[in-house]
């Protein structure tokens, strides 16, 4: 395994693995709803407003509130992948990957993953308007870390 890891360009490993992080609040909005028992889950449409009505019979207002921000925090990780696979990309492209420290491609993949892990984190506790500040710092911060790469990019490949 040790080879295999070695043997990958970490920037662009970084987009599976943070695929895998955006699954994990839908993940646990399934774990979490179910009671963790998985049979619970009704699987045949689950983005159904029949569904999203039976959950808010179901579970406690607090729980309800819980699940929306796990699904929110899917669907905003899910919208974000695209400008972070074009950073990564045309970082590549532009020979960033080459670049050491926070200049480089690897210091931003690492930085960005930590910062969505940290927004879904927040995300998922944000039970009142005070916390959604962070949260919402931690979004800006995320599309930030990409402009700026993408940006380096343009600038290498003109």
């Amino acid at each position: 395994m040790a080879s295999l890891l070695e043997n990958l360009n970490p920037s662009i490993a970084a987009i599976p693995a943070y695929h895998l992080l955006s699954i994990l609040p839908h993940a646990a909005t399934i774990i979490y709803t179910s009671g963790g028992k998985l049979g619970k889950w009704d699987n045949r449409n689950p983005r159904s407003e029949a569904m999203k009505t039976g959950l808010s019979k179901k579970l406690t207002a607090k729980q309800y509130a819980t699940y929306e921000r796990l699904e929110a925090a899917h669907a905003n990780s899910m919208e974000n992948m695209p400008i972070f696979i074009a950073a990564v990309v045309l970082g590549n492209m532009a020979g960033l990957h080459k670049v050491e420290g926070p200049d480089g491609l690897n210091w931003f993949t690492a930085a960005f993953l930590l910062v969505r892990a940290a927004y879904i984190i927040v995300y998922a506790n944000n039970d009142t308007q005070a916390k959604s500040a962070p949260r919402s710092l931690l979004y800006f911060i995320g599309v930030g870390l990409c402009w700026r790469t993408l940006l380096k990019a343009a600038a290498k490949l003109v």
